[in-house]
């Protein structure tokens, strides 16, 4: 008879717990004020959102595409660095470019070299990422860094060699 009397306190205590446990979430869920939850993902934005948040998305990709901006000149787009702590460099970086042989004949081999260039963009912004991450904040802008870069791009490009490198942006915040 002594085993029933167990199992019936240890089997009341766990209901009682449980109880305990499902009446504290009925108050919690009662009293939280789920007004001020932030909602996401919603269809029915207002215009003006929907045309801010395009402007948003669209300004954030087209400043990190690589194009072409003239005949011999490229823009890598733009890049945002850590340097030094808490500092950040924003730049707009671009480049000058040259065919590696000086081809002077009828047939230009320009467009090929801007193929080339459009094409391995990711992997000269990767570089480029890569060479200024080595930087702090005193050595950012000087000649060495620019001919640092410079190899490093040189390294990337088989039909194009680059004459020089452009800061068309330079911030330190």
């Amino acid at each position: 008879m002594q085993v029933d009397k167990e199992k019936i306190i240890k089997g009341a205590i766990i209901v009682v717990l449980l109880l305990i446990i499902i009446l504290l979430l009925i108050l919690g869920v009662l009293s939280s004020d789920f007004t001020k939850l932030k909602k996401y993902n919603i269809a029915n934005d207002s215009p003006r959102e929907s045309v801010y948040n395009r402007t948003i998305l669209s300004n954030l990709s087209n400043g990190m595409k690589v194009s072409i901006s003239s005949e011999n000149r490229a823009n890598l787009g733009d890049f945002v660095f850590n340097i030094s702590g808490d500092k950040k460099l924003i730049a707009n970086i671009a480049i000058k470019y040259k065919p590696i042989k000086d081809d002077s004949s009828w047939f230009s081999n320009r467009d090929e070299i801007e193929q080339e260039i459009l094409k391995k963009g990711i992997i000269l912004r990767d570089a480029t990422i890569n060479t200024m991450l080595g930087y702090s904040t005193a050595s950012a802008n000087n000649e060495k860094m620019r001919q640092k870069l410079k190899e490093t791009l040189n390294k990337n490009l088989s039909k194009s060699e680059i004459e020089e490198v452009y800061f068309n942006e330079f911030i330190i915040q």
